[in-house]
């Protein structure tokens, strides 16, 4: 029975749609959220480098990989939107890197390749509380939540492109 008002799905729909044009404020914190992911990974990075502890002797090349490859993927999907000024066109890539941190997140679960007593140890001691309270069973957790969130994100997030994508030519073509 067609009562000529929209569904729930039909009112979501339109507010993607309406919200596809990022305004500037979004645009600065898309180069804001780049800055944090390059200075976040350099700071696992140096760990790893200078060996700290935070990554165990089970941190093997496929653990890295899993690790690292959601950052370019991250990068991208920023990339794409501040030089298109819209979020539906990097979505794809965005189902990408959602598929990336379910993988990771599970995987890095699972062996859990990490020792939270060390995540801190870069940091200037004034600083070492921000992260040093943090105990390994907590890092699991925000790792498998990584993980469900990126498995959440794996459906979703193309359901919205699709949709999105659905409502431009729809009003292109009346």
């Amino acid at each position: 029975m067609e009562t000529g008002r929209p569904g729930c799905f039909e009112r979501r729909v339109k507010g993607w749609y309406d919200r596809d044009h990022e305004k500037s404020g979004e645009r600065s914190g898309a180069v804001f959220a780049t800055i944090m992911i390059v200075l976040v990974t350099l700071y696992f990075v140096y760990s790893q480098v200078l060996q700290t502890g935070f990554f165990t002797s089970t941190f093997g090349t496929l653990e890295m990989f899993l690790f690292y490859v959601p950052v370019p993927l991250g990068i991208g999907v920023n990339v794409i939107r501040l030089a298109t000024g819209r979020r539906n066109p990097a979505r794809p890539l965005e189902t990408l890197d959602a598929l990336s941190i379910a993988f990771a997140g599970i995987w890095l679960f699972i062996v859990f390749p990490f020792n939270f007593a060390h995540l801190a140890d870069l940091l200037p001691s004034f600083l070492q509380f921000i992260l040093s309270w943090i105990p390994n069973y907590l890092g699991r957790a925000i790792v498998l939540i990584a993980g469900l969130g990126g498995l959440f994100n794996c459906v979703y997030t193309p359901i919205v492109y699709l949709s999105v994508r659905r409502e431009y030519s729809r009003r292109i073509r009346p």
